[in-house]
């Protein structure tokens, strides 16, 4: 069975690292980006079955990132999270889920499994 590939776009170091070992502790592939830019460099060169947006990250932020992705790629599920943006903005951006931050970790997962098996 093929592993699912999710794309983590986060510019805080602690967070992104934090989600990508538990992502890859649950058998998930795992590529980072530290900044919107870099991750929209993945999806339009590489192969993911979710995407992780973060809000706040420079060169690109994570709305703009999503209406871009959704340009190349409208069926990629993608997951917002923020601290400070509205859910309604992530969603008329174009992302299928939201979860503020601070969150709790399975809740994450939850959501990425959810939207996986759609």
């Amino acid at each position: 069975m093929d592993r699912k590939k999710i794309l983590i776009a986060e510019d805080d170091f602690t967070v992104r690292r934090l989600l990508e070992e538990l992502f890859v502790l649950y058998g998930y592939q795992v590529d980072c980006a530290k900044d919107g830019m870099e991750a929209l460099s993945l999806v339009n060169n590489g192969s993911y079955d979710i995407l992780i947006v973060d809000h706040m990250m420079p060169k690109l932020n994570g709305i703009e990132l999503i209406k871009m992705v959704r340009q190349s790629k409208p069926f990629l599920p993608i997951v917002g999270m923020s601290a400070f943006c509205e859910e309604r903005i992530f969603l008329e951006a174009g992302a299928d889920a939201f979860i503020p931050k601070p969150f709790e970790l399975k809740m994450l997962k939850d959501i990425v499994e959810s939207k996986l098996q759609n």
